[in-house]
């Protein structure tokens, strides 16, 4: 009797790791279909399966990432004449490829938050030595704000240090990236030019009136234009993963008190 238990044992075992495999598997698949083929139906499929295994339902980006990359354009471009008309152009045409990159950075890094019971209990601890019982229970946030209070800020910023100590983040970021530079992004940079539009300037003379920038972006300069991006996406990237982290374990917190 006692070989046949400890085979059922294995079995059960092997079809547990063979099932969270699959499941891996196929919310990779459908962030794939999300960020390559801009399938929002993944998307929403995706938020569901993290919503019934997480319980995950307060998902709010800040979209700001597209901010910082025109800052880094106009910087890149600042010998071009209206770099920052040229900057706004080029960040429209990966406009939607940028949100959706941070999206997805976004529900990375809270799941994981959300999931660390070692920075939860960490936090909770904290919030006790704050807030009474019936503050926690009321409370809507918890340590979201941009300013916190000395001991709260001290806390986080542990929390992002135990992050970028982590492989994964770093790993994962670096995929994703490397695969929407290779299928996607990359094609779009290099052929740039072709969605620019015309730029017009006033002269300073008079007679001439408006006259039109020379605004095409050489080889080289494309070149560097994706090497830009992809270095700027891999940094937003762990900036994104680490405040959704944040986020995830304060909400985490809050939830043991729902």
């Amino acid at each position: 009797m006692l070989p046949a238990k400890s085979n059922n044992i294995i079995g059960k075992r092997k079809l547990k790791v063979y099932k969270n495999y699959c499941f891996e598997d196929v919310k990779d698949f459908l962030l794939d279909k999300f960020l390559l083929d801009g399938d929002v139906d993944s998307m929403n499929i995706l938020l569901n399966s993290y919503n019934i295994e997480d319980s995950i339902n307060t998902i709010t980006p800040s979209y700001i990432s597209l901010k910082h990359l025109k800052k880094d354009l106009v910087s890149f471009l600042k010998h071009k004449e209206g770099k920052e008309l040229l900057a706004y152009n080029i960040s429209s045409v990966i406009h939607d490829d940028i949100n959706k990159f941070e999206l997805a950075m976004y529900l990375e890094g809270y799941r994981a938050g959300f999931n660390s019971k070692v920075h939860v209990d960490m936090v909770e601890s904290l919030a006790f030595s704050i807030y009474d019982l019936n503050k926690i229970y009321t409370c809507k946030k918890l340590f979201k704000s941009s300013v916190l209070p000395e001991e709260v800020q001290k806390i986080k910023d542990r929390v992002f240090l135990d992050v970028e100590k982590l492989p994964y983040p770093k790993k994962k970021i670096k995929d994703i990236v490397k695969k929407l530079d290779f299928k996607l992004l990359r094609k779009k940079i290099y052929m740039m030019n072709s969605f620019l539009d015309k730029q017009l300037m006033f002269s300073e003379n008079p007679e001439e009136g408006f006259i039109e920038l020379g605004n095409a972006l050489t080889r080289n300069e494309l070149l560097g234009l994706n090497k830009k991006i992809i270095k700027f996406m891999l940094r937003d990237g762990l900036r994104v993963y680490k405040n959704s982290f944040w986020d995830g374990v304060n909400d985490r917190v809050l939830k043991r008190y729902k």
